[in-house]
């Protein structure tokens, strides 16, 4: 599986490129997870097309798919949800053209088209910007506190009776009586 292609050649050939790479071989969207298994598969084509003007443009479009470990925030436990990616590039020859295509276009992303063209790192991008920003269990046990109760029906410990009272209360006991 290449991970550096000739964005050029793929386009003028209308090629795709296809592969799957461990999630642990990303190092960026690893770091962000609970779990490192796991595979993300890809798909990239490349074509070239003519917009309204008659002018040549290239266009890439990456699909790929995981599933993923993210943490839960509630219960810190491993949380598996799917990935999907499916999305269009318009290439540019140049950092300039990119920033006067990216004024105008509005449906797909601009990229400056390479020689060295590095697939992972779109990939490992595009999978880090499909990630939610916050997962969870749809239900999980959340962990209990030291000190407290196990369950509703038990009896509350010191620990819950002194978390309930109002900080102030401790802060009264604190203050000096005055001498007589």
């Amino acid at each position: 599986m290449p991970t550096e292609i000739d964005v050029f050649e793929l386009t003028r050939a209308g090629h795709s490129l296809e592969g799957c790479v461990p999630v642990s071989s990303l190092v960026r969207l690893s770091s962000l997870l609970a779990s490192q298994e796991g595979e993300v598969t890809w798909r990239i084509d490349g074509w070239r097309q003519r917009d309204a003007a008659s002018i040549e443009q290239l266009h890439l479009r990456l699909r790929a798919s995981a599933t993923v470990g993210l943490p839960c925030g509630r219960c810190l436990g491993v949380v598996h949800l799917p990935v999907a990616i499916d999305r269009g590039f318009l290439l540019a020859a140049n950092e300039a053209q990119a920033a006067q295509l990216d004024d105008t276009e509005e449906d797909l992303d601009v990229l400056v088209a390479s020689r060295q063209f590095l697939v992972l790192e779109l990939l490992e991008d595009e999978a880090i910007l499909a990630l939610p920003p916050a997962s969870s269990h749809a239900q999980c046990e959340r962990p209990e506190l030291s000190g407290r109760a196990a369950s509703p029906g038990k009896e509350a410990t010191s620990v819950d009776d002194s978390a309930r009272r109002s900080p102030f209360a401790a802060l009264q006991s604190l203050k000096r009586k005055p001498s007589s």
